[in-house]
């Protein structure tokens, strides 16, 4: 589960809520509201977090949780922000909706150099 897998990540940094809510430029109060399963953070600042303590965003999610489609949305938008060779398209990907980011992704994956295509 998300709240518990951010308070292990913050207890193995040895940190208190309040060290990292000063860390992250947040409030204790929403750090404590995330660890106790009454928030999640917003999904803008999850790489902020998953930066922070050295993980990926699916690892703050943990196995036990399936990602929504705006989750699955927000990972393809990073991946357009974060992959140099996709960075043309994000911002265009930025106000798709998830169904015109998965046919994008497809269409990417299938211009994907296959192995022996001479790259």
């Amino acid at each position: 589960m998300m709240s518990e897998n951010l308070k292990r990540l913050r207890k193995e940094k040895g940190l208190t809520q309040v060290e990292l809510a000063e860390k992250l430029n947040l409030s204790q109060s929403t750090i404590a509201s995330w660890e106790n399963g009454k928030r999640r953070p917003d999904l803008d600042f999850l790489p902020v977090i998953a930066d922070f303590f050295g993980v990926t965003v699916g690892e703050i999610y943990g196995q036990d949780e399936a990602p929504t489609p705006e989750d699955e949305a927000w990972a393809i938008r990073e991946r357009l922000r974060r992959d140099p060779a996709y960075r043309l398209l994000f911002d265009a990907a930025d106000n798709a909706s998830p169904e015109h980011l998965r046919a994008a992704a497809a269409m990417l994956k299938a211009l994907e150099p296959k192995d022996g295509d001479g790259e």
